[in-house]
C-alpha cells in the first residue's frame, strides 16, 4: 500500500513538473476542475471551482493534469522590456504649432502661450511624446518699435510638454525673431487653412542667430518692414532645440 501511495504521489508531481492549470482525476471517473494546493502519503488538497479547498484520500485519486505551459525556447533571449523613462538630448530638434497667438503689439515678456506638437518626439526608437501633446511656452521679449523708427523683437521659449496627464519641465533655446530695416523679408507669412500660416522658426540658444526661414506653402507672402509689429498666429509651425537634456517618460 505504502508503495501504491508514492506511485500516485509520484505521478501526480511528475505531471505537474510539465504543466500547470488543473483537474483533479478520480479513480470513481469524476474530474474535478480547480487549482492543485497540496498532497502527502495521506491525502490531496484541491481547490474547487466553489473556491473551496477540499482533502482527498490518496487512494482515491487517479491523477492530477496540468494544462501546458509555453516555454521560452532554450538560450532565446528575453525580451527587453519598455522603458518607462529615456533621456532626450541637447540639440534635439522639437517642432509646435501655437494654439495661441502672440505680437509684439500685445503681447509681453512673461506671458505664456500654448502649443501642440507637430510631429512625435522620438529618442532611439521610443516614442516620448505623440503628435497633439500639449507644450507650454513663455514670451522672453516682446518690443514692438515706435512708428518709423526702430525694430520690433520678440524672443519665445518652451517650458514644459504634457505628457500622461502630468506637465514635465524642459529647457529650449529661444525663437527670436527681430524686425528688418525697409524692404528686408524677414518672415514670410502664407494666406491659407485658418489664416495666416505657417512660418518654420530657426532656433538657437545664442540670442540674436534666431531667425525665421521662410514659409512652407502658399501665396499672399508679406514682408514686416521697419517699425510694423512681428505677430505669430496660431497655427504658426515653430522649432525649438533642447539646450539641456531633459528625463523624461515614455507615452503611454
Amino acid at each position: 500500500m505504502k508503495r501504491y501511495t508514492f506511485a500516485i504521489l509520484f505521478a501526480v508531481f511528475a505531471v505537474a513538473q510539465a504543466a500547470s492549470a488543473d483537474t483533479l482525476r478520480l479513480r470513481s471517473g469524476q474530474s474535478v476542475e480547480g487549482v492543485f494546493l497540496s498532497a502527502d502519503t495521506q491525502q490531496v488538497k484541491f481547490l474547487g471551482p466553489d473556491g473551496q479547498s477540499k482533502t482527498y484520500p490518496i487512494a482515491s485519486v487517479e491523477g492530477v493534469t496540468f494544462a501546458a505551459v509555453p516555454m521560452q525556447p532554450a538560450g532565446a533571449p528575453a525580451p527587453k522590456p519598455k522603458p518607462t523613462t529615456v533621456n532626450v538630448l541637447a540639440g534635439t530638434s522639437i517642432y509646435v504649432r501655437m494654439v495661441d497667438s502672440v505680437a509684439t503689439d500685445k503681447s509681453h515678456a512673461g506671458d505664456l502661450f500654448t502649443a501642440s506638437l507637430d510631429s512625435n518626439l522620438v529618442t532611439n526608437g521610443v516614442v516620448v511624446a505623440r503628435k497633439g501633446a500639449i507644450v507650454h511656452g513663455r514670451v522672453i521679449k516682446s518690443e514692438n518699435a515706435r512708428r518709423l523708427t526702430g525694430r520690433s523683437e520678440l524672443q519665445l521659449q518652451l517650458n514644459d510638454i504634457v505628457i500622461n496627464g502630468a506637465a514635465h519641465p524642459i529647457s529650449t533655446g529661444d525663437f527670436q525673431q527681430t524686425g528688418a530695416s525697409e524692404g528686408a523679408n524677414t518672415v514670410k507669412k502664407t494666406a491659407g487653412g485658418a489664416g495666416l500660416g505657417a512660418a518654420i522658426g530657426a532656433i538657437s540658444g545664442n540670442a540674436g542667430k534666431g531667425a525665421a526661414i521662410g514659409a512652407t506653402t502658399g501665396l499672399g507672402v508679406s514682408m514686416i518692414k521697419k517699425g510694423e509689429p512681428i505677430r505669430v498666429p496660431s497655427e504658426t509651425l515653430l522649432q525649438f532645440n533642447l539646450n539641456q537634456p531633459a528625463r523624461l517618460p515614455v507615452a503611454l
